[in-house]
């Protein structure tokens, strides 16, 4: 029993606050409450041990038992660190969690519930991305943005380049147009089969659509804009692989 408790928490705390790159784990839960409920006494107990807060958010897409928790890291050494510490970490978090009342029962729910479908790395690429305007929100402030809209791209044949080149076009037309709103591209570190993934954020998926035609409608008001949309149509860069739709589990952030 140690040992189960002691690799699930191992795996949490090292799989799973906005910086550099992103651990991202997967996965899907016939009941929330088990699933959620040993989830949140471990990331508890790591905060007790670590005496940090743990940039750990966590999301269930739309109409699913599926869940993705999220870490962010400020650089692939803090990675590094961390899973290097993780198993005198991860001794002093067991033996807070072994004095849990009916912990062993939580633990064994938890583990009957849950699918774990696995953890992906992705960095963030700032250039391409519009984040600071986030990052200089307060922990309240950034909890108003309950909405995020998740978009995997595959490169086609034209390439890398003339994929992140239209994206710097649409930057471009963007602040000529005074169209602003957030969103980060990331490109993954392994374990993937996208190219890139896009994360926008609004406050609700209602905000994120009304908002999204907004800017749709600015941007087709500009002659340049269109030429490149109508370009780009004729030749994609890139084609969508998955959409997801995911709402922030306020109860779940560390």
């Amino acid at each position: 029993m140690k040992r189960l408790i002691y690799t699930a928490v191992l795996f949490f705390f090292t799989s799973i606050s906005f910086s550099q790159y992103f651990m991202i784990y997967e996965f899907e839960s016939e009941n929330q409450d088990d699933t959620m409920g040993m989830f949140d006494l471990m990331m508890t107990a790591t905060k007790e041990v670590t005496g940090k807060d743990l940039n750990v958010v966590s999301f269930q897409k739309e109409l699913s038992n599926t869940h993705f928790v999220v870490r962010t890291y400020s650089s692939l050494q803090e990675w590094v660190d961390e899973d290097n510490a993780s198993e005198e970490t991860g001794a002093k978090i067991f033996q807070k969690l072994s004095g849990v009342e009916n912990i062993q029962e939580k633990f064994l729910s938890m583990q009957k519930a849950t699918d774990s479908k696995g953890a992906r790395l992705f960095e963030l690429l700032p250039e391409y991305s519009n984040m600071a305007p986030y990052m200089s929100m307060s922990t309240d402030e950034k909890k108003e943005y309950k909405y995020r809209r998740v978009i995997l791209y595959d490169l086609t044949d034209a390439g890398e380049q003339a994929f992140l080149a239209n994206q710097k076009f649409w930057i471009d037309a963007d602040q000529k147009l005074g169209v602003d709103y957030l969103y980060a591209l990331m490109k993954p570190v392994f374990a993937t089969d996208a190219d890139y993934m896009l994360v926008l954020l609004d406050k609700s998926r209602f905000d994120y659509h009304k908002n999204w035609e907004d800017r749709m409608e600015k941007r087709f008001s500009d002659k340049d804009f269109q030429e490149n949309y109508e370009k780009i149509e004729k030749s994609p860069v890139s084609s969508i692989v998955e959409e997801w739709n995911l709402n922030l589990l306020e109860e779940y952030i560390y």
